[in-house]
């Protein structure tokens, strides 16, 4: 990490010495988090920064971030545990989703403001960012806003920088000074495209976040600050104002990491930048990726057989990081499907890539039919097919009949088989679940937004077009 990069980062973490002590609520409740929930829904902003894809694994800050907070929440809770679903949104989506209840809590680089407050929670602020007005090193070096307004030069501001400069025009005007010019270019131009030209074009100047300025540093080496607005921007994590255990664990994970997790989220995502400052859900069939490789193999599999691609995807994704390791004993391929298991499915040659991902979904599509019961939901139904493809569907009817024998529901996974699973079997097949099933509702989030792979269907078997097939896991 260059020096300069590093000590803007300590910058923007500094000043939280207000956060080391978490509030009374979070201390009551101790580092077990024992009112949590099984799950926590995440509203997690899909963007360059915060939760992209490269080769087909979701990256950024945020999924960083929250990997950490989930560790963290079950230290020491034995087997009762908490799992995070993330669900992808526009960054614009998260606070109206939120209030609506479609998520527990939303993370996204999110700015704290008085608006928002009236409806959600902010956790602790664990970031305290600057606004700075950036250019390219080749343009004219304008070091405050008088000369920046003087100049006539415009401002390109995106999203929040787009509110703060309109306030300070509007202090400007009560004191009788000249407004700074801007423009704001269409609807998902993000701050870190406007990074990226400007790291092109000596003529850009913008106002951009400090903290994004030193992510992207070592990729936009050549940007540069030309000053900061004075005021500090807190940055933290918004809660529906019902979910209190989870605000409460939420800022006993900040109080307790002191903004560790911040620094070791960046070091994790910086090797997974986009070098054009793009990662949207339009990247997600990246023509250099691994997926885009095995897309087309998996879609007409998965159309033969009734299923959704994604779903092929995300096991791909889970089993083998979409590599084809042939073995020669054993699971082998992409899907890594027992010999056994694919001859039985009538399929001569695992190891072949459009023979292994056939026998894959041939499976998946037998599995669908021993869940299929109008007890069982789409959503458990879905549990069971992963939980069988991990573990074989005998093992997956042994733990469903301790569950019953303990008075649990045999038909539900969460909090039900699952808590028999992971007291008998281990956490290999709860953990698998979880992954198989983030994967998933990521690449179908994402496909919602980009119409990705056109006309497909659930893991249940319907029809579906550019929307969620499936949320598996709430």
């Amino acid at each position: 990490m260059k020096p300069l990069v590093t000590s803007i980062l300590l910058l923007c973490l500094t000043g939280l010495g207000h956060a080391a002590k978490p509030p009374a609520s979070a201390v009551a409740e101790g580092t077990g988090g024992s009112a949590l929930p099984a799950q926590i829904r995440v509203l997690v902003a899909m963007g360059p920064s915060s939760y992209f894809f490269r080769d087909g694994r979701v990256h950024g800050v945020e999924y960083a971030w929250l990997l950490e907070f989930e560790k963290f929440v079950n230290q020491g809770r034995g087997k009762s545990r908490t799992s995070l679903q993330f669900i992808p949104l526009e960054p614009t989506e998260l606070i109206p989703a939120l209030f609506d209840g479609k998520g527990d809590m939303a993370a996204g680089l999110l700015p704290v403001s008085e608006g928002a407050r009236h409806l959600v929670a902010f956790t602790e602020p664990f970031i305290q960012d600057r606004w700075c007005v950036m250019r390219n090193r080749s343009g004219k070096a304008l070091p405050d806003m008088d000369q920046l307004a003087e100049a006539g030069v415009k401002l390109t501001t995106a999203g929040y920088a787009r509110r703060l400069l309109l306030d300070l025009n509007e202090a400007r005007r009560r004191e009788g000074k000249a407004e700074v010019a801007h423009d704001s270019p269409g609807g998902g131009v993000t701050q870190e495209k406007l990074l990226a030209d400007a790291n092109k074009d000596p003529s850009r100047y913008l106002l951009s976040s400090q903290f994004l300025g030193a992510l992207w540093g070592g990729v936009f080496s050549k940007t540069t600050t030309d000053f900061c607005l004075e005021k500090p921007v807190p940055v933290a994590w918004a809660v529906h104002k019902e979910k209190t255990a989870v605000l409460a664990a939420l800022n006993r994970f900040i109080a307790a990491k002191k903004n560790s997790f911040v620094r070791q989220g960046v070091d994790l995502t910086r090797r997974y930048l986009h070098p054009d400052g793009v990662g949207k859900a339009s990247r997600v069939l990246d023509p250099l990726d691994k997926l885009a490789f095995f897309a087309p193999v998996m879609q007409f599999a998965a159309k033969a057989n009734g299923l959704d691609w994604l779903l092929l995807a995300a096991i791909g994704q889970r089993e083998s990081g979409l590599t084809e390791v042939v073995r020669k004993r054993g699971p082998t391929g992409v899907m890594q499907v027992d010999p056994v298991t694919a001859r039985s499915m009538g399929v001569k040659n695992p190891h072949d890539t459009t023979q292994n991902v056939t026998a894959a979904a041939r499976y998946l599509s037998y599995l669908r039919e021993q869940f299929a019961s109008p007890e069982i939901t789409a959503e458990d139904q879905l549990y069971f097919m992963l939980a069988a493809y991990n573990a074989g569907e005998g093992r997956l009817k042994s733990l469903r009949a301790k569950a019953a024998a303990q008075g649990l529901d045999p038909n539900r996974w969460t909090g039900n088989v699952e808590k028999v699973a992971r007291e008998t079997a281990g956490k290999r097949m709860v953990d698998y679940v979880l992954a198989v099933s983030r994967y998933y509702h990521a690449y179908q989030s994402a496909g919602q937004k980009s119409g990705l792979g056109g006309e497909r269907a659930s893991a249940t078997g319907a029809r579906v077009r550019g929307q969620t097939a499936s949320r598996a896991t709430e």
